[in-house]
Formats: C-alpha cells, sequence, structure tokens
C-alpha cells in the first residue's frame, strides 16, 4: 500500500499540492495520505480562498495536521479549525515519524 505525507508550508504551494494531492488518490485510491500544514501556510484555515478539496475531503484515507506553531503564528484558535484537522505539537516528529513507518515524503 502507497504511503505518502504532504508537507505544506508555504501559502503559495496550497493549489499545485492539492492538484498532486488529487491525481494521487485518482490513480491510487487506497493510498493513505498526511497532510502537514505548518508555518505561513496555516493562515488558509483562518479564512476562506476558494480551495478545491473536492475528493480530498472526507477521505478515510486523508488525515490533515497543523502544527500548533502554524497556528500561534497565525492567530489561530484550535475552534476555528474544521473538524477534520488534527492539531499535533510538533510536525516535524510525526513527519520523522512516518516516513520511518515507510511514508514517502513529498513537499513541493
Amino acid at each position: 500500500m502507497l504511503k505518502v505525507v504532504f508537507h505544506i508550508v508555504e501559502l503559495e504551494k496550497w493549489e499545485s499540492t492539492m492538484a498532486n494531492i488529487k491525481d494521487l488518490i485518482d490513480r491510487e485510491p487506497d493510498a493513505i495520505v498526511e497532510i502537514i500544514v505548518m508555518s505561513k501556510a496555516a493562515s488558509l484555515f483562518g479564512k476562506y480562498i476558494g480551495m478545491d478539496f473536492d475528493g480530498i475531503l472526507g477521505n478515510p484515507n486523508v488525515r490533515w495536521i497543523i502544527g500548533r506553531r502554524g497556528l500561534e503564528l497565525n492567530k489561530l484558535s484550535e475552534d476555528m479549525l474544521p473538524h477534520f484537522v488534527i492539531v499535533e505539537d510538533s510536525v516535524i516528529t510525526r513527519i520523522a515519524r512516518l516516513q520511518n513507518e515507510g511514508y514517502a515524503y513529498i513537499r513541493l
């Protein structure tokens, strides 16, 4: 089974990353995907910018993770996040664990 972690740091990379995730899910519907968001990219959760998450949201094989520091940097609270987003104290540690578990790491 294909396991992939997408690491998003820059807000400008959301659209290309989402396109790549959709392509991966279309080609490998059983893939396990973690989307880890940190730093300035976390600001997306504080506003609606018309991002197309169709096919990604609600997919049981996709988990959304945000770093606590990303929340703080963008003055966001956990209450502002969609219900599906998991807050992680150390996303770098999570990425390292996922890679140790065989996840492929992608950062565009």
